[in-house]
C-alpha cells in the first residue's frame, strides 16, 4: 500500500495484516503518517497504490458495509462543548442504530465520568472530554477501533481504563489498531508493532 500527501510519499510498499484476537500498535515520529494509515484504513481516504481488504475483499467494494464494522476515535474527538456526555452518547448512538440509555449510563460509568454524565461538557476537564470520546467504543458493537492517540490528556487511571478496554476487545475476538507515541502494558502475546519510520 501507498500513501501520498499532497506530492510528498508517506509510506510505501505497506503491507501488514490483523486478525481476531490483534492489538495493532502503530509507532512513528511525527509525520510518519500514523494518523494518515488510520484514515485509509477507516475509508476516508484511498490509497495512491495498493487495496486493503477486510474478510478478503477490497473495502471499497461495498465501503458503507465495511465502516459499520469500525469505531474510529480519533485527534478531533467528536464531541459537542454544548452537550453533556450522556447527550453526546446518545447522539452519536442515534446517528447509528441507537442504544438504550441505560447502555449509555453504563458505558459512561466504565470510564469513570458518571458523576458529571449531565454536566455540559464545555465545562469538563481535556481527559473528560477525551473519556467522552472513548465511551462510544462500549456503545457500539463493532470488531474494528481504529484509535488515533487514545491516551491524550488522560491520567495514570485513565490510561488504565483504555487499555482494559483494549485489552477487553482483543480477548472477546476484536481488533484495535492504535496509533500512540506512549508504550502500553499490554500482554505482548496480543500485541503488534508497526513502526512506520522503519519503512
Amino acid at each position: 500500500m501507498q500513501c501520498e500527501r499532497g506530492e510528498k510519499t508517506i509510506f510505501d510498499d505497506l503491507n501488514f495484516s490483523a486478525q481476531a484476537n490483534d492489538i495493532v500498535q502503530l509507532q512513528g515520529s511525527n509525520g510518519s503518517g500514523k494518523t494518515s494509515l488510520l484514515r485509509l484504513l477507516c475509508g476516508l481516504a484511498r490509497p495512491v497504490g495498493g487495496t486493503i481488504c477486510w474478510n478478503s475483499a477490497d473495502i471499497h467494494t461495498d465501503l458503507r458495509a465495511y465502516q459499520a464494522a469500525i469505531t474510529y476515535v480519533g485527534h478531533r474527538r467528536g464531541v459537542c462543548a454544548d452537550l453533556s456526555p450522556l447527550e453526546n452518547l446518545q447522539f452519536a448512538c442515534d446517528l447509528d442504530r441507537g442504544t438504550s440509555l441505560q447502555c449509555c449510563r453504563d458505558a459512561l460509568h466504565i470510564v469513570g465520568l458518571s458523576e458529571v454524565e449531565n454536566n455540559p461538557t464545555r465545562f469538563l476537564s481535556a481527559g473528560q472530554v477525551q473519556r467522552t470520546a472513548l465511551a462510544r467504543l462500549l456503545v457500539r458493537d463493532t470488531p474494528i477501533w481504529c484509535l488515533d492517540e487514545p491516551f491524550t490528556a488522560l491520567d495514570r487511571a485513565g490510561r488504565e481504563v483504555v487499555e482494559h478496554l483494549i485489552r477487553s476487545r482483543a480477548l472477546s475476538g476484536g481488533i484495535s489498531i492504535v496509533a500512540t507515541h506512549q508504550a502500553m502494558s499490554l500482554d505482548k502475546s496480543l500485541l503488534k508493532i508497526l513502526d512506520l519510520d522503519a519503512l
